[in-house]
């Protein structure tokens, strides 16, 4: 997903180290550890009528409502301060889960040491969350390795203006070089571990000593070719190619963390598969099998996951057709999640249009009920969570005709689109994180 540079400020540490638990505010230490997570969610999965958790990326620690983009600030005028969340502001209530990039957990590791402060933010405040009864799930917009200088977004392979290493990255392709280098522990793996994984699990020790109450989902939307890992980039002369590349490199990954992280849960999630014709008779059983051409092949290898999910963002040029797409694409995730006694999930989602919704540059679509809502109830389709993406700028000028940018959450409950999504919440089929509190 395409999103801005993250901005942690010094009051954001200020806040964790004064946070006082008050009225509707996240309180601490509701412990999670010990609890069969996975086992919950499939629970959650089975139950009738489309109940599932509602998350949100990075909902606590960046968004736009107030007109302006917000980050994590400390208590103000001596006032007992509460998690920011531009939901809560919209529903009175936090979300069930959060999604939060892996990457700024080791922004000291893969940038430089005087990032460690924001490190260590996001560190408490999620920690913070998880102990509250919430989840937090992990995306990783890992930097890559053997690059010989930072850039914030050197994981993208589309956007030559913010990565000069892409030309270096076609040439290298370390994602081939990593999951080839495992077998004989050459330097591309163990700099993957040594630089990657080990502080990893480090740092998620320090929010959920075992993992438990975590979800983590490497090498996501790997059908594309936007990420360094996705298929087009995984391709060469070495023993492993392709999809094999994949496997070995998602395999091992998620290997090494279960192995320090017992209690973590681990998620599978590809795009939406967009190369398949999901327009004739079977488009959800050929979904399925797109999907499981991807999975690994070996049954103990497959049971290092938890979670088979998908990423669908609606198009603000053409919305309509993907209603029943995106649909279709769901049945069939579901089908083969129930197959492999999996966990189904929309691990990411959004309207794209929903910034011009907003401030009425274009129709409202009703998208958290018209179409979110009516995936969630089809009783073809059984999934345990969706994950909205995250909120941040829309330039502070509305007037512009594409900011470039968005946010998919309302902040405004007097628009149309604010009316639909507090409409969607408020059904009894969304759970927030009062009543995944109320679960345990």
């Amino acid at each position: 997903m395409n999103h801005r540079k993250f901005r942690l400020i010094a009051g954001m540490l200020a806040f964790v180290c004064s946070f006082r638990a008050g009225a509707g505010e996240v309180k601490a230490p509701a412990e999670t550890e010990g609890r069969n997570i996975a086992a919950y969610l499939k629970k959650i999965q089975a139950e009738p009528g489309g109940r599932h958790l509602f998350g949100h990326e990075s909902s606590i620690a960046m968004g736009v409502g107030g007109g302006k983009d917000w980050t994590m600030t400390g208590p103000q005028s001596g006032k007992s301060v509460s998690f920011r969340s531009d939901v809560k502001d919209m529903t009175g209530s936090l979300p069930a889960m959060i999604g939060y990039d892996a990457a700024k957990l080791i922004l000291d590791i893969t940038d430089r040491p005087d990032r460690r402060e924001e490190v260590d933010a996001s560190i408490s405040v999620l920690k913070r969350f998880r102990e509250s009864g919430g989840l937090v799930a992990f995306d990783w917009h890992m930097q890559p390795i053997g690059l010989p200088g930072y850039r914030e977004r050197a994981y993208r392979m589309d956007e030559t203006g913010n990565n000069p290493y892409i030309a270096l990255l076609k040439e290298k392709r370390p994602a081939s070089r990593i999951a080839n280098g495992f077998a004989c522990r050459d330097w591309w793996w163990m700099e993957y571990e040594n630089k990657r994984l080990a502080p990893m699990v480090e740092r998620l020790s320090l929010i959920s000593k075992d993992g438990s109450g975590l979800i983590m989902r490497p090498f996501h939307e790997f059908d594309g070719d936007w990420f360094w890992w996705g298929m087009k980039w995984l391709e060469g002369g070495e023993k492993l190619n392709g999809k094999d590349t994949l496997r070995t490199l998602f395999v091992e990954t998620a290997r090494y963390m279960k192995a320090r992280l017992p209690g973590l849960v681990i998620a599978f999630s590809s795009d939406k598969l967009g190369y398949l014709d999901d327009s004739e008779p079977g488009a959800a059983a050929r979904f399925a099998a797109g999907f499981a051409s991807y999975l690994p092949q070996n049954q103990g290898d497959l049971a290092l996951i938890d979670i088979y999910g998908v990423d669908l963002y609606t198009e603000k040029e053409d919305p309509v057709p993907s209603r029943e797409s995106f649909r279709t694409k769901l049945r069939g995730l579901s089908e083969i999640a129930k197959r492999d006694g999996k966990i189904a999930a929309i691990t990411e989602a959004g309207n794209r249009g929903l910034p011009a919704e907003e401030d009425g540059r274009q129709p409202c679509i009703d998208w958290f009920n018209n179409y979110l809502n009516s995936w969630m109830a089809d009783p073809e389709i059984n999934v345990a969570f969706v994950l909205i993406w995250q909120n941040w700028s829309n330039n502070g000028n509305p007037a512009e005709e594409d900011p470039g940018d968005g946010y998919f959450i309302p902040v405004n409950p007097g628009s149309a689109a604010g009316q639909d999504f507090i409409r969607y919440i408020a059904r009894p089929g969304t759970l927030m994180l009062p009543d995944l509190k109320a679960a345990w």
